[in-house]
């Protein structure tokens, strides 16, 4: 499996908020547009984001197990 294979397998595997807010950041989309898809304040994108982007490497670390 590719490491960009093993990043989308991880991040499917996401909760929901975190998984699309890692997407929409990928695709470009504006804070605030992730906010709105994500219904969260707009302050509140910077701080998903962080937490979304630690989550896929601890998971596909326990995949490995």
């Amino acid at each position: 499996m590719s490491e960009d294979e093993r990043d989308r397998w991880a991040i499917d595997r996401l909760p929901f908020p975190y998984a699309e807010a890692l997407r929409l950041r990928a695709a470009g989309v504006d804070d605030e547009v992730i906010a709105q898809v994500l219904a969260l304040d707009v302050a509140a994108v910077g701080s998903v984001l962080t937490m979304a982007e630690v989550k896929p490497a601890a998971i596909r670390d326990r995949g490995r197990r």
